[in-house]
């Protein structure tokens, strides 16, 4: 059972990714980690929220269009953010984790659909 599993994961044409786009979700993580601290005293909570979901569009959308949708991207997304929730910010705030996640996997669909429509993949 195991083994039939194994080889249809394998024979999947889907790419993975090479070293070099490891930079989205890199900068997923970050936004939600390192730019939460670094700006909370210049803005105000909606602005860093809106910040937060405009940089992960733009991140998702050239992933997108660069790599493939994939799951990494709105999974990240997620995890990051519960992270940052759980680090900076109150417990009410949980409601706008299923927003950004669902911008990500939007963002990083649209980005697939625009390279392959522009004949990049």
């Amino acid at each position: 059972m195991f083994e039939e599993l194994e080889e249809e994961t394998e024979t999947k044409d889907e790419p993975s990714r090479v070293w070099w786009q490891w930079w989205a979700p890199i900068a997923i993580a970050a936004v939600f980690i390192v730019v939460p601290p670094a700006v909370y005293h210049l803005v105000s909570g909606l602005f860093l929220v809106i910040l937060m979901a405009v940089l992960t569009v733009i991140i998702a959308l050239v992933d997108g269009a660069t790599f493939r949708a994939s799951w990494t991207i709105f999974c990240v997304t997620g995890l990051a953010y519960f992270a940052a929730m759980s680090l900076y910010f109150n417990e009410g705030t949980w409601i706008y984790l299923p927003v950004l996640v669902f911008l990500a996997w939007a963002a990083s669909k649209l980005g697939a659909v625009v390279s392959s429509k522009a004949g990049n993949n």
